[in-house]
């Protein structure tokens, strides 16, 4: 086998076994291992490359192991013991297909090329292991290297290894959370582009950022490599102040003037956005994250006002403000997600989760024309964000509908009590339940019960998180009204108070 593998009969008289010392529990198991049913026959008749090679292992904390002569039997260190998982100890001494049978197939070329003199190396090559009694994904990286006996020849072969298997999964992870971000961004209905670097290398551009500019020839480009021609309007100096001193940097209805490619003329557009600095974990500023609207047509409406007076500047006024209220929104949603220990996946996932709401309240105020939105699609669009089966949820009352600033404000407040039961209350569990149920009051106000049922026992928090206190200011800054948080060992219950416009109690009345 190999360059003419030397047999055991090579092997020097009876030894001693000093170079089984030490070693740790595997010297101590190699010292009294019972060797008549292995291959390799009893230590004192070893070769000597093949005790050098031993001692070197035993003596290692490094995952390590050994195959030798014809039938390449199996020695392994301390270091190697979790990789072996339930095959340890009745494998020791045991032929190498044999010990590691279910993998055989993947790793029979490289055995052959170290058995033939050749020394490889993989780097998280994916294996198949049945290690513990069930087959699992495992990842690794590797030397086989061959080993020389007296002969000359090759005598066995040695591997020194380390299992990557949660490096791997961890980097997939954080690919799948930057896609599912990226993707998120993608959509966003303002533009978004992230820069890298003192230079503000383009890292992403979403849609809206490409229409905007008129092309898509973003990324791995400079912001002045790509808008050469915004060179003499100051936009370049901000990035540069925001990137070296660290503070945000918020515009309305800046005026530019953009040259897309194949374009004659200039365009003006109109714009508000913020230039918002990306830390790293120990605060340095790394980037700057851009959010922001045209608002081109906003300014043009406005200006238009001054020949059609309340009826423009109203419509004018309505846009502005719901601009205002995205950016503050998400830019709040941002700094709070975010602050200390940014960038983790939880964090991440929190932030996701937080836009998608604020996307959902839209969507059904668009459908209600930006005038209103119905109770009872606000409360079915919370279920439905976070995938909970109809079964689990029930949701009782008589028609509101609620205006725009109260059901995004509402809608909030429901995506953070249901991302709550999600992690820790009766949706975290299979049997657990919510009741929504709301009802009109003779003072013109909503009363709106949120109920769990059926999960783990609830105890009070020792300090209220940003759901909390989200849900306690939003609704008491924003609509005047009041939510009362209790933790019941049998579920949390809120109950929500906010005052119904004016036209909808009279109607109820």
């Amino acid at each position: 086998m190999g360059e003419g593998m030397a047999s055991q009969s090579q092997t020097a008289p009876a030894r001693s076994l000093s170079f089984l010392e030490g070693g740790g529990e595997l010297g101590a198991l190699m010292r009294a291992h019972d060797w008549s049913i292995s291959p390799l026959g009893p230590p004192e008749d070893w070769a000597q490359s093949l005790r050098t090679t031993v001692s070197l292992m035993l003596n290692s904390r490094y995952p390590m192991f050994i195959a030798w002569g014809p039938e390449l039997a199996f020695l392994y260190n301390d270091g190697y013991q979790p990789i072996f998982g339930a095959k340890h100890p009745h494998t020791l001494g045991l032929p190498f297909k044999q010990v590691w049978s279910e993998i055989w197939a993947d790793i029979e070329p490289l055995v052959d090329r170290a058995l033939a003199g050749e020394a490889t190396f993989n780097e998280n090559l994916h294996l198949v292991m049945a290690r513990n009694g069930f087959p699992e994904d495992t990842w690794y990286t590797f030397s086989y290297s061959p080993v020389r006996d007296e002969s000359g020849g090759v005598g066995g072969m040695f591997c020194a290894c380390q299992e990557t298997t949660a490096q791997v999964l961890l980097e997939r992870r954080l690919v799948s959370e930057k896609e599912r971000q990226r993707a998120m961004f993608e959509c966003a209905p303002g533009f978004i582009a992230i820069l890298e670097g003192p230079e503000h290398v383009f890292q992403f551009a979403n849609v809206a950022y490409a229409n905007l500019a008129g092309r898509t020839d973003f990324v791995g480009r400079t912001a002045r490599e790509v808008f050469g021609d915004l060179e003499d309007q100051g936009i370049f100096e901000l990035l540069d102040q925001v990137f070296r001193t660290g503070r945000r940097f918020i515009a309305e209805n800046i005026a530019l003037q953009l040259k897309p490619p194949g374009a004659e003329a200039r365009q003006q557009v109109y714009l508000d956005f913020v230039y918002e600095p990306i830390r790293d974990d120990h605060g340095v500023v790394t980037g700057i994250f851009i959010e922001g609207h045209d608002v081109t047509e906003a300014y043009h409406a406005k200006e238009a006002s001054r020949q059609h007076a309340q009826h423009l500047e109203l419509l004018n006024d309505e846009l502005n403000h719901r601009v205002k209220n995205t950016l503050a929104i998400i830019q709040g949603l941002a700094h709070q997600t975010f602050k200390g220990d940014a960038a983790t996946p939880e964090a991440r996932a929190s932030f996701e989760g937080r836009l998608l709401a604020l996307a959902s309240a839209h969507n059904i105020l668009v459908r209600g024309n930006w005038e209103e939105a119905e109770l009872k699609d606000v409360v079915a669009d919370t279920f439905r964000g976070h995938t909970v089966s109809g079964r689990r949820w029930a949701a009782e009352g008589p028609p509101v509908r609620l205006e725009p600033k109260s059901a995004v404000t509402l809608a909030m407040t429901l995506h953070e009590l249901a991302t709550n039961a999600r992690k820790y209350g009766s949706l975290s569990g299979d049997q657990g339940r919510v009741g929504v149920t709301w009802q009109t009051t003779g003072d013109g106000q909503l009363r709106l019960i949120w109920q769990e049922h059926d999960g783990p026992t609830v105890a009070e928090p020792r300090r209220k998180g940003f759901g909390s206190r989200m849900i306690e200011r939003a609704l008491g800054a924003e609509l005047q009204g009041t939510a009362n948080l209790s933790f019941e060992p049998t579920g949390v219950v809120c109950e929500i108070r906010l005052p119904l416009p004016t036209s909808h109690s009279a109607e109820i009345n």
